[in-house]
């Protein structure tokens, strides 16, 4: 039989890394051990971040990081659903979450080929949608509308913190480029319930009470995107921080960056004068748009940190430059990579 396979795409920022984790969270919570789920993190660049952030578990985690999935690692991904197919006894079902530049209708296709075809079916491509950035993200990169376009389910996310301006123009621009799409506007941890079930009973009626009649074929692409899956117009650059890094400094520095840089996400090794203590802990960052938050980070055992930066004409001195200013130890060994998709 075949395993089935749901893949999770939006823009960057969406809340992918998010919902996965709190599907995690909720397999754990239950104890789930008799079926195995497997996780495919696809990043951008060279320096993988959210694979490390997925929480571990009775799960089979793979990240294929170096170049979006949809464009140039086609032969990697054959490869990697085969393998994780054939070695994992009891795979119940697989979750495909792909770059924030990614189109999925490649993927879907990709999936019907000899002889992936043989171990996986596509149960249903979701599509997260940030009402608060989903309107000035549209210019930044075609993807974002082919996301949409192309999905048999589409998650409204940070609707909590959008406009009612911004809100009800994703709502409609969903229902303009996808208008067979089920449309769901849920908290993150409901949204994790309806991938659970989802993923437990994949074979039954599950959008909108009915059958998806949603084929993935050359007519679902949005008319205007016919090419840009060999661009995307997002650049990736990362930088690796051997050092402790000042938190609160770290926060304001990315902040400054201007807009293009659309997302920014790291793991570092940091102390925070806010919490009173001088502890040193691992944490991660993030920037979603203008808006940077930061939490800490349990359980990990990274040799270094690293931070990546996604956007248009995104600069790696720029990024390593923020860092380098909040660095709290030696900062002689920092290291800038640039990398851009081809």
């Amino acid at each position: 039989m075949r395993v089935p396979l749901v893949i999770v795409t939006g823009f960057l920022g969406s809340g992918k890394t998010t919902l996965v984790n709190r599907l995690l969270a909720r397999r754990a919570a239950r104890g789930e051990t008799a079926d195995k789920l497997g996780i495919i993190v696809n990043e951008l660049g060279e320096i993988g971040i959210d694979g490390a952030l997925l929480a571990g578990g009775t799960t089979r985690q793979i990240e294929l990081p170096g170049g979006c999935v949809c464009c140039v690692l086609g032969d990697d991904l054959d490869r990697t659903l085969i393998e994780l197919v054939d070695s994992t006894p009891g795979l119940a079902a697989i979750v495909l979450e792909t770059t924030g530049v990614a189109e999925p209708l490649p993927i879907a296709w990709a999936l019907e080929r000899a002889p992936v075809d043989q171990r996986v079916r596509l149960t249903a491509i979701v599509t997260l949608v940030d009402a608060a950035n989903f309107r000035a993200s549209r210019p930044l990169s075609a993807s974002v509308d082919a996301q949409v376009a192309n999905a048999d389910v589409a998650l409204v996310t940070k609707t909590e913190i959008a406009s009612h301006h911004d809100a009800a123009a994703a709502i409609a621009a969903i229902a303009e480029l996808a208008p067979r799409a089920l449309v769901r506007r849920g908290t993150t941890d409901e949204e994790a319930a309806w991938l659970d079930d989802l993923l437990a009973d994949p074979t039954r009626p599950h959008l909108n009470g009915q059958a998806s009649s949603h084929v993935h074929d050359e007519n679902c692409r949005h008319p205007d995107n016919v090419d840009a899956y060999t661009a995307h117009g997002i650049d990736s650059v990362s930088v690796r921080v051997p050092g402790v890094v000042d938190l609160e400094e770290l926060e304001d520095q990315l902040a400054a960056l201007p807009a293009n840089y659309v997302r920014i996400k790291g793991i570092v090794r940091s102390i925070d004068g806010r919490t009173g203590t001088d502890v040193i802990g691992w944490s991660v960052v993030h920037r979603v748009g203008p808006r940077v938050s930061s939490e800490p980070l349990s359980a990990q055992d990274h040799e270094e940190g690293r931070i990546v930066a996604l956007g248009p004409d995104v600069d790696a001195e720029a990024l390593a430059a923020c860092v380098g200013a909040a660095i709290a130890s030696k900062a002689s060994d920092l290291l800038a990579e640039p990398y851009t998709p081809r």
